[in-house]
Parts: structure tokens; C-alpha cells; sequence
């Protein structure tokens, strides 16, 4: 996994765990999950709300799904000391062959582990670069 994930090649050789999260690629594989797993409300917002849209649109809705469990998992991750680096900076279609993944699209990857002390990405060593509060947050 690590040769294919372009620059991010040492953090996932030096991490412990590595997990990829995928997005479901196939509609109806996800509508017959849901009948079979979720309550009727949930099921009914899918029909009313989401159906009706074009493919790309209910992909592109699907994918978010799984970018909003990252950040629960960072979350976890950090509630139980353990440090992590997501990283989009991935071959997608290189991590399905290897995942031999049929059906689900890979997105991005998190890997897990204890901090290496000497990463010169330490906030400690190197501040990160951000906008100003005032250039992406308006108070109305």
C-alpha cells in the first residue's frame, strides 16, 4: 500500500495500522443494504431525498458519508492517545486492485501510531500554514 500512496510512503511503512475507507460504487448494492439493515425513516429519507438525484450526485452524496465517520474516528483515535495521518494522497484505483475491492471505491487512508519524536511535520518543529480566523470564518 505504501508504494502507492505517493508522498505519504514513509508514514504508512512507519505506522502500525493503516485503514482505507471506501465509499460503496455500486447503487444498488447500497439500496439493498439499506433495506436489509436501516429503519424505515432512514430508508424513506434515502427514497425521498437522494434517489431522485442523477448517479454522480448519489455517489458524490455516498462519499460524504464516509468523509463525516473520519472525523469520528480522528476523534476516537485521539480520545485514546493514538496518533493519526489521513491522507487522500493515495492511488485509489491501485489501493482497490490490491484490496481486491468490488463494488466500493477507495478514498482516502489513515495511518495510525505513535508520533515519531524526529518528524520535522511536528507542530512542535514546523507551525502549520493557515488562513487568518477572520479569512474563513464570518461571524453574522
Amino acid at each position: 500500500m505504501a508504494s502507492v500512496s505517493y508522498f505519504n510512503e514513509q508514514k504508512i511503512n512507519e505506522a502500525s495500522h493503516l485503514v482505507v475507507f471506501s465509499a460503496i460504487d455500486n447503487i444498488k448494492k447500497f439500496e439493498e443494504q439499506i433495506e436489509q439493515n436501516l429503519p424505515e425513516g432512514a430508508v424513506g429519507y434515502y427514497k425521498q431525498f437522494i434517489k431522485p438525484k442523477p448517479e454522480s450526485e448519489i455517489k458524490a452524496w455516498l462519499q460524504h458519508q464516509v468523509y463525516l465517520s473520519l472525523g469520528f474516528f480522528l476523534s476516537a483515535s485521539a480520545s485514546l492517545e493514538i496518533d493519526s495521518t489521513p491522507m487522500e494522497g493515495i492511488q485509489n484505483e491501485k489501493y482497490k486492485e490490491i484490496l481486491n475491492l468490488e463494488g466500493y471505491k477507495p478514498l482516502f487512508a489513515v495511518a495510525l501510531g505513535y508520533r515519531n519524536p524526529n518528524d520535522a511535520n511536528q507542530p512542535s518543529t514546523k507551525q502549520k500554514s493557515r488562513l487568518a480566523l477572520e479569512w474563513v470564518i464570518e461571524s453574522i
